[in-house]
């Protein structure tokens, strides 16, 4: 196949990274009047966009002004959005730029990774040309989040994985990689917590083919390099609120929103798990919200415990809909609350129902017009485009994971940082955003099984991902 390509395979890396960048300028250029800020109102996920602003006036990160909070799941994120605002502005703008510059990053890893692990560029190749594309990731990325920079850190991180495995010698390369590779693992847990454990899955895909001693002096220096990254911001956080608290302390509000009595109709209904009573109405005198953030956190853990506790019928059907709802080829959430209502009633014998019919919805109290992403942009035509674009490249990920399993020690990283991934979301909330920065790698499966389909009678050694090369 790879004969196939006309274009010199010099160009292919070049060619990726203009398509990227030309894809999400075009998007930014068509719809940024939509997508602009309207005064206090972002496109995406205003808390970071507050704290981004507090920083830069304060230079304390927080949702009040001088005041540290651990409620956010990224603690990088919105420290680079607040770089971002300080040299273009706050604007729609700075945020694309900075978020296509971490897609850039991405393409790159993908394509290398498609020629380390499946032994072709082409496979890399055409795995960096479904990303670039992907109409999902290029909403994220004209939007305020950290989505764009966590596809970039997971797929940096995997690369770095392969390089460090790769290496032959202990030397001073091999312990440049180590260190590269801590701190890839430090910047995750930063950006969002639960990643950093694909570092696990990177330790165990090493076994596969170094010894346990090789293992361990490659990967030692690496972890003890990511604690040093985490260390400052454990401290700070220690400090203030005089307990430990894992980076991100609103892991109480993610176990709350999966496991609760609202998680099965609300995935049913179409609503987000995290928008429940118990984590909405908080109240907090004025620089108390940290402090309340974190009590409510621990709150929403013990509900949780006692909840399954007495309800331990209820978990097989908890995972399956939870599964679902990571890997649907549709984007949940399908509805977004007005104002942080959930529209849902309690029943005679004490459960929920989310309710969906808008007369039921004014009659129970609630506003119905735009509980859904209602703009037909969105609502009709871009979740069919997803729809057909990710369904179709996940059934092509799925045969070429079947495709693969011969050249398991090889590509099983890749399958084991999904593995991770889906294994915390399941257990915690998950949603389609959740998911996504990991599909660029999902993609890598995909473009390997639509080139075997499309080169049938390729040598074997062309269709069968090869040796990992010395990096």
């Amino acid at each position: 196949m790879d004969k196939r390509f006309n274009f010199p395979q010099r160009y292919w890396l070049p060619a990726l990274l203009a398509l990227c960048l030309a894809a999400r300028l075009s998007v930014l250029i068509l719809f940024g009047a939509q997508l602009a800020f309207e005064g206090d109102v972002v496109h995406g996920e205003g808390a970071y966009d507050v704290r981004a602003r507090n920083l830069l006036a304060t230079g304390v990160l927080g949702l009040e002004a001088g005041q540290i909070d651990v409620e956010g799941s990224s603690v990088l994120y919105p420290v680079l959005l607040a770089g971002a605002y300080a040299v273009g502005g706050r604007n729609l703008t700075s945020i694309s730029l900075l978020n296509m510059l971490f897609d850039l990053v991405t393409v790159w890893a993908i394509y290398q990774l498609g020629k380390r692990l499946f032994g072709r560029a082409a496979v890399g190749a055409l795995a960096g040309v479904f990303f670039a594309l992907y109409p999902y990731l290029i909403f994220q990325t004209l939007s305020v989040g950290y989505t764009a920079l966590l596809a970039m850190l997971l797929s940096v991180t995997a690369l770095s994985f392969v390089a460090l495995r790769a290496r032959e010698r202990l030397d001073g390369g091999t312990w440049l990689l180590s260190a590269a590779c801590g701190v890839a693992i430090g910047l995750l847990a930063l950006t969002r917590p639960p990643a950093a454990l694909i570092a696990f899955g990177g330790a165990l895909w090493c076994l596969f083919r170094l010894d346990l001693r090789q293992s361990l002096l490659r990967l030692v220096p690496a972890a003890l390099i990511s604690l040093a990254v985490v260390a400052p911001w454990l401290w700070q956080t220690y400090q203030t609120f005089n307990r430990f608290i894992p980076i991100g302390g609103n892991l109480g509000v993610a176990l709350w929103g999966g496991n609760s009595p609202y998680t099965v109709p609300f995935i049913r209904a179409g609503y987000p798990l995290l928008w429940m009573p118990e984590h909405l109405d908080i109240q907090a005198e004025a620089g108390q919200l940290a402090a309340r953030l974190v009590e409510n956190s621990e709150r929403l853990t013990r509900l949780t415990a006692e909840h399954l506790r007495a309800h331990p019928e209820q978990i097989p059907t908890l995972l399956l809909w939870k599964f679902y709802a990571q890997w649907t080829p549709d984007i949940f959430p399908t509805r977004n609350p007005i104002n942080g209502a959930i529209p849902f009633v309690r029943e005679a014998d004490g459960s929920i129902r989310a309710l969906t019919e808008p007369e039921e919805i004014r009659a129970n109290g609630f506003a119905a017009e735009g509980d859904v992403y209602a703009e037909p942009l969105f609502s009709l035509i871009g979740r069919w485009v997803h729809r057909f674009y990710f369904g179709g490249l996940l059934i092509l990920a799925l045969i070429g994971m079947w495709q693969t399993r011969r050249a398991w020690r090889e590509v099983s990283l890749i399958g084991l940082i999904l593995l991770i991934l889906t294994a915390f979301y399941v257990l915690t909330t998950p949603c389609t955003r959740y998911r996504s920065p990991s599909d660029p790698l999902l993609f890598l499966f995909s473009a390997h099984a639509a080139l075997q389909l499309l080169t049938r009678r390729a040598r074997p050694s062309q269709t069968r991902p090869s040796e990992v090369q010395n990096a």
